[in-house]
C-alpha cells in the first residue's frame, strides 16, 4: 500500500472543502431565492450547519491560509453583492442613519476601543 505525501493529502482536502463549500452554496443560494429569504442569512445558517459545530462536513483550522482565504473571499463577496443591489431610491430614503452611523456610530466606536484599550 502506498502512502500518498502530505503535500498530496493537503490538496486533497483543500479541494474538498472548497468543492463541498461551492455546492452547499450553490444549494443555498437556489434555496433562498425560491423562499425569498436573503441569501446571506442562508448562507450563514448552513456554514454553521456544515461546520465543525454542526455536521462536521468541513473542518478547517481557524489559522489556516485557507480558512482565511475563504472569509476575505466570502466578504468580499457580500460587500460587491450588497453594493451591487443597492439602488438609489433606497439611498434617498434612507441618507440620514447613513450619515449618523458613518459619523456619530464611528466616533462612539472609536471612544468604546480607545476606554477598553
Amino acid at each position: 500500500m502506498k502512502l500518498e505525501a502530505p503535500a498530496v493529502e493537503i490538496a486533497k482536502h483543500v479541494l474538498l472543502a472548497c468543492g463541498l463549500i461551492l455546492a452547499v452554496g450553490t444549494i443555498t443560494g437556489l434555496l433562498s431565492r425560491k423562499v425569498g429569504i436573503p441569501d446571506v442569512a442562508v448562507f450563514l445558517i448552513a456554514g454553521m450547519l456544515t461546520g465543525p459545530a454542526g455536521l462536521g462536513l468541513v473542518d478547517i483550522q481557524a489559522n489556516s491560509p485557507l480558512n482565511q482565504f475563504i472569509l476575505l473571499f466570502g466578504a468580499s463577496y457580500i460587500l460587491f453583492d450588497g453594493g451591487a443591489s443597492l439602488r438609489f431610491e433606497v439611498l434617498k430614503r434612507v441618507w440620514i442613519t447613513i450619515v449618523v452611523i458613518s459619523t456619530i456610530g464611528v466616533v462612539i466606536t472609536a471612544a468604546v476601543t480607545g476606554i477598553a484599550a
